[in-house]
């Protein structure tokens, strides 16, 4: 199963800082670029780098697996870990050179486009919850705000990915310094990333039977990385709104175990 663009906005998002951070699509997975130098390849949500010198003393003891078949051996990171993440990727870019640059076609004549959310609010201008609910249309949108703040008495906060896959701002979610949930804004809709441990899969699993067909297919079909599963769930309607809930209910205690009811118990 391909990477979801979701975790690769969060991969870029952890080496912000460092220097010009992008990713790019390549056969069906996903490379980072640091400075224009690839540094990451992420295959099955796993960020890995090559084995290079440099690299041996900081990542000894990692896992090294070739990341598809017929590949050489790749230290295999924690995305978490985001100390250790960015020392590799800064290294793995001093160590690296700049590709060569290939001849540039000829311009093809634009396309008609329609603005894109990245476009319509740029870095420099942070939108308003009222921007987002207009942009997303969906009334499952105000639900999801209104569910959070009687739940757990959270506010989103706004942040801007510069990653290519996923350009934007999104909202994330925290009760205390726990995270709960990262939101992804679309044209009508938006997705839900809620990453869950192993302990937490494991209630999960015992639950899965009261979820929809689509949400069990999404299961079965996300890998596991480090024990836990990162589900990135688009939401579109109640029922969809009702299955994060459920998923965020199993991170955190609602601050009201009343308010905090829905779905299946």
């Amino acid at each position: 199963m391909a990477s979801n663009p979701e975790f690769i906005s969060y991969l870029c998002e952890q080496l912000e800082g460092l220097g010009a951070v992008r990713s790019r699509k390549m056969f069906g997975e996903f490379m980072i670029y640091l400075n224009d130098k690839p540094v990451l390849i992420v295959c099955d949500d796993r960020p890995m780098v090559k084995t290079l010198p440099c690299l041996e003393q900081l990542l000894k003891g990692r896992p090294v697996q070739p990341p598809y078949q017929g590949a050489k051996g790749h230290y295999v990171l924690d995305p978490d870990d985001r100390e250790t993440l960015r020392e590799a990727a800064r290294l793995a870019e001093e160590a690296t050179p700049l590709p060569k640059k290939r001849a540039k076609k000829a311009p093809e004549p634009p396309a008609e486009q329609t603005l894109s959310w990245d476009a319509a609010w740029p870095q420099s201008t942070e939108p308003t919850l009222s921007d987002l609910s207009a942009w997303i249309k969906n009334p499952v949108f105000e639900e999801f705000l209104t569910w959070m703040r009687d739940t757990y008495g959270a506010e989103p906060a706004a942040a801007f990915s510069r990653c290519s896959m996923d350009r934007g701002w999104n909202l994330k979610f925290k009760k205390g310094s726990k995270a709960l949930c990262a939101l992804y804004v679309r044209s009508g809709w938006f997705t839900a990333m809620v990453t869950l441990s192993a302990g937490q899969l494991a209630e999960l699993e015992v639950l899965l039977p009261t979820f929809s067909a689509p949400f069990r297919r999404l299961y079965r079909e996300t890998p596991l990385f480090n024990g836990g599963k990162w589900l990135v769930m688009d939401v579109k309607s109640s029922a969809q709104l009702e299955e994060v809930q459920r998923l965020i209910l199993m991170k955190a205690k609602p601050l009201n175990p009343l308010l905090g009811r829905s779905g299946p118990g």
